[in-house]
């Protein structure tokens, strides 16, 4: 992996808070081609809102810099021989429950208040000894999907990536997306297949 991918997964890790978790997706990749590398490309964002975008011209950089690594090259002003279209969305998320290792798995004191009265008993209970508890969030399903097409619309590679997220900070996720839909590129044709990042340890 280039330097550039490994200082920006490292940024990504260091904004989400995820330095010391893995970050897990789900990848499906439909695929009629060869062996990638050496044609020239153009990366475009399939919604014609976002051609002006910067934020879309930040995650195009993402996706150029994995492109680059499998010998595909910048078409700049030449006719480019494929078309890379790609979008990015996040659903409004929904409340689930989650197991969480407990913090305080051993017996403790307990204070119990009386019913009307303002001095409160110390309650020692050596029973209480969860490993886990159960934890209430919102969680969100981002998503990275990319496309390949020939000059004459013919499709010859479609991918997505998803994850689950407690995060809505797509410029910090993207970057992970890409890294694991580029994992093993272009992937098992048909095959939906988990793909889970480590980012690197900080000092």
């Amino acid at each position: 992996m280039k330097l550039f991918q490994k200082l920006l997964l490292l940024t990504c890790a260091v904004a989400l808070g995820a330095c010391t978790h893995s970050f897990r997706t789900n990848v499906a990749t439909f695929h009629e081609m060869g062996v990638p590398g050496g044609e020239k490309v153009v990366l475009t964002p399939m919604n014609p809102e976002k051609h002006d975008s910067l934020e879309y011209r930040q995650y195009a950089g993402a996706l150029a810099s994995h492109l680059k690594s499998y010998g595909y090259l910048e078409a700049g002003k030449n006719q480019p021989e494929l078309i890379v279209g790609f979008d990015v969305t996040i659903n409004e998320g929904r409340e689930k429950l989650r197991n969480r290792p407990n913090p305080f798995p051993h017996p403790y004191w307990d204070v119990r208040w009386p019913r009307g009265s303002y001095w409160g008993s110390f309650v020692y209970d050596p029973f209480y000894s969860h490993d886990t508890v159960v934890v209430a969030g919102t969680y969100y399903t981002a998503t990275l999907s990319i496309e390949l097409r020939k000059p004459d619309g013919q499709l010859i590679f479609e991918g997505r990536a998803e994850t689950e997220t407690r995060s809505k900070a797509l410029p910090e996720i993207v970057p992970l997306l890409a890294e694991a839909l580029f994992q093993n590129f272009p992937g098992e044709n048909g095959v939906t297949r988990k793909v889970v990042i480590t980012p690197p340890e900080t000092e």
